[in-house]
């Protein structure tokens, strides 16, 4: 089902994952909506909400997913880039 795997994330969808709670239903359900594994889905709340060295050398998709916590307004977790 990775059939956009490498590709950047649409407008609004990173919102959308970090609208949802990481449970392993919604996480197979936006896999699928969004044509991306569910690792793929798993890494963005990996990197959201975990802290460590997990994502350290993903410095551009860290700051997106920064950017799309504000968005949405989640004050837990990873707040600034490491970068």
């Amino acid at each position: 089902m990775a059939n956009r795997t490498g590709k950047p994330y649409k407008d609004g969808e990173l919102e959308v994952i970090l609208s949802l709670a990481p449970t392993k239903d919604n996480i197979r359900w936006l896999s699928i909506l969004l044509e991306r594994s569910e690792e793929a889905i798993e890494i963005v709340y990996k990197i959201a909400f975990e802290h460590g060295p997990f994502g350290e050398n993903a410095d551009i998709q860290e700051r997106k997913i920064i950017d799309a916590k504000e968005r949405v307004g989640i004050s837990i977790g990873r707040r600034k880039s490491r970068a």
